[in-house]
């Protein structure tokens, strides 16, 4: 069971046309020096536009390719987490999830350097990845 202290929804970008296959995520202020419990993934299934920006979640089919890598520090603590291990919410059978969210136990994360990756270019852009950050102090 996550404990709901504070909660940041946070996005990452994936621009129209992007041949990418690394996203970086962007400065987060607000989540700085915070101690993270645990970070859920958004995916189609469950939002149908992600809370900060309005845009379309990335599909279900590009999620079963997306893996996360967390840094605290220097340190790559976390390294490519299947993305949808941090979907714990299911609307259908199509709609991949876990049981329980994954406890982070209180992890500071440099933000800046941890990102989301995919071993091809995605096939849906101009869309986001969509997360909800549970922290403390």
């Amino acid at each position: 069971m996550i404990r709901l202290e504070r909660f940041e929804a946070v996005e990452i970008p994936v621009s129209s046309g992007s041949t990418l296959t690394r996203w970086y995520f962007n400065d987060l202020p607000n989540l700085r020096n915070a101690k993270i419990t645990a970070i859920q993934i958004y995916t189609a299934g469950t939002i149908s536009a992600t809370p900060l920006t309005g845009s379309t979640p990335v599909t279900t089919a590009d999620m079963k390719k997306s893996f996360l890598t967390l840094y605290q520090g220097d340190l790559q603590l976390v390294y490519n987490v299947p993305m949808l291990t941090l979907n714990n919410m299911v609307n259908s059978a199509a709609d991949p999830y876990t049981f329980e969210l994954p406890a982070v136990n209180d992890l500071t994360i440099s933000w800046v350097k941890s990102y989301v990756s995919v071993p091809t270019a995605l096939a849906t852009t101009g869309v986001a990845y969509s997360f909800g950050v549970y922290y403390h102090f």
